[in-house]
């Protein structure tokens, strides 16, 4: 028989039964699965007030009994009077060995099943001193925030700081289950869109990881256990077609034009392209390395987001021409051989200012959308054309660079190749509208 160091945590009821007592009340459960046991809180007087059940958290008892798996806890009942009461009860888990569960198979089931009483009865599990949701971020933000991009830790303390510190700080890691999350992803869903709920669920998930690889007991939900919500089709992000592009570009002056001829033909992020340097050019070689990214805000030059945005990529002869003749007539040399610098010379150019003044002007002239329209509008734009020339999927995913081919593959999703609508054109039938067609000759 096997059974957890403490019988239950909430065990002392207000009618406190001993350790010794409840064992022997546990042996009778093998004749009787219930014993009901009265629970009343006496007033300051010595008055009885009514009876108030204890929700205390439990841990349950598991035990094994003749090849059968049991958990033992308490629960509560309704009395004839409308109060109630707690007694102890019995669940069967199931029969242990060949046929059957394993015993840690039906330990898992154990734990589940209290998870589920302590969930009806509205208890929460007690944080150990140190060891709070709360705690385990500090010690996170001071561990692992300072390796992350500056945009990344950004969206991250906001998500923090907006939405899950007031709901789960003083609550212990390991009561993040599947039961307490679902309720938080259906509340934001109703407000936010799913991939900044994602995002949000992301950020949870990363600190319960660093929780169990700190020793500390935590549960690790996978975004598969939870239902979010489909993605709404046509909800993607806005990208502009090669047509468009080519008029963008040819309307914009420089550093503009160079600027948006680099976004189409290589679907570098905006930080990335604000990023480059002279040197990362290779003319030799027609490649562009890439290895930083300036930050939106602050406009330090840091690290890429994620280790597969570095890369060395191809550059067209088309680009290498206009990157040539870029350095050539309108290139500001400056200390940091920065490729497209501020009028100092000291920073990158401010990528709100370049979709500002260097692309909304430029879009509400050519009559093209301007809501949500930015550099990325580029990049997503290449990933589309790409897509829709049926490029295969290996060679899209590291042009563009995605770290997890899902994101290549949602591109592919929302894109309709050529091919099949070629294919859909062959098979269509269907009758000419009267108006359209040749009117008889009159006689």
């Amino acid at each position: 028989m096997i059974e957890s160091d403490s019988l239950l945590v909430g065990e002392s009821l207000h009618t406190l039964l001993s350790r010794d007592s409840y064992q022997e009340g546990a042996a009778q459960f093998k004749s009787s699965d219930h014993a009901t046991i009265p629970v009343a809180t006496l007033s300051e007087t010595g008055t009885k007030r009514g009876v108030v059940p204890k929700r205390r958290f439990q841990k349950g008892r598991f035990e094994v009994v003749n090849n059968v798996a049991y958990t033992l806890y308490y629960e509560d009942v309704p009395r004839s009077d409308g109060l109630m009461t707690s007694r102890r009860a019995r669940h069967t888990l199931g029969r242990i060995g060949v046929g059957g569960l394993s015993q840690r198979s039906a330990l898992r089931e154990h734990q589940s099943f209290m998870e589920r009483v302590n969930l009806k009865r509205g208890s929460i599990a007690p944080a150990i001193v140190g060891q709070t949701f709360e705690d385990i971020t500090n010690r996170w933000r001071k561990d692992v925030a300072p390796n992350l991009a500056a945009s990344t830790l950004r969206q991250r303390e906001s998500h923090l700081r907006t939405h899950i510190l007031p709901r789960f700080g003083k609550e212990a890691p390991h009561t993040l289950t599947v039961q307490r999350l679902q309720p938080f992803a259906t509340v934001l869903r109703q407000k936010l869109s799913r991939k900044t709920v994602v995002e949000i669920l992301v950020t949870v998930s990363g600190i319960q990881k660093y929780a169990t690889k700190q020793g500390v007991r935590a549960v690790v939900v996978s975004l598969k256990d939870l239902e979010i919500g489909r993605q709404v089709l046509g909800a993607c992000r806005p990208f502009f077609t090669k047509g468009q592009a080519v008029h963008i570009i040819q309307a914009s002056k420089e550093p503009y034009r160079t600027l948006f001829t680099l976004g189409w033909c290589t679907g570098l992020r905006a930080g990335e392209l604000l990023a480059l340097t002279v040197d990362d050019l290779d003319f030799a070689s027609k490649t562009i390395t890439v290895n930083k990214s300036a930050d939106d805000n602050t406009r330090k030059i840091g690290k890429t987001k994620t280790e597969t945005s570095t890369a060395l990529l191809p550059m067209s002869s088309v680009l290498a021409a206009v990157l040539q003749t870029y350095l050539a007539n309108h290139w500001r040399a400056n200390p940091r051989r920065l490729l497209f610098p501020n009028r100092k010379g000291t920073k990158p150019l401010w990528r709100d200012n370049v979709v500002k003044y260097g692309l909304q002007p430029i879009l509400r002239k050519l009559g093209i959308p301007t809501a949500f329209a930015g550099l990325h509008a580029f990049r997503h734009g290449l990933a589309t054309e790409l897509a829709d020339r049926s490029t295969p999927i290996p060679v899209m995913q590291k042009q563009m660079r995605h770290a997890d081919i899902r994101t290549t593959l949602k591109i592919y999703a929302h894109v309709i190749p050529q091919s099949q609508r070629d294919a859909m054109e062959s098979v269509s039938i269907g009758t000419v509208p009267l108006m359209e067609q040749e009117q008889p000759a009159t006689v």
